[in-house]
């Protein structure tokens, strides 16, 4: 994976849940921050637009950390 790819991720992630991207780490659990249906929507959205991928919406529900995040977008943009 790419560091673009774990950059942007960070990035979005940081925007939607309001914290400095240099406080999330790879193993924080999204369910455990201000993160809805709202914020995964806006991410989603997000990753995207920015990213230029279509992410497949039951994987993108299933991730649970941060870095599951990351991986998956990763693995969509190496595809």
């Amino acid at each position: 994976m790419s560091e673009q790819v774990s950059r942007v991720v960070t990035e979005v992630l940081a925007e939607i849940l309001g914290e400095d991207a240099g406080r999330l780490r790879h193993e924080d659990v999204l369910a455990e921050r201000d993160w809805d249906s709202i914020s995964s929507l806006e991410a989603l959205a997000q990753l995207e637009s920015r990213l230029r991928v279509t992410l497949d919406l039951r994987e993108f529900h299933a991730v649970r950390t941060v870095g599951d995040l990351t991986e998956l977008v990763g693995r969509t943009t190496a595809a």
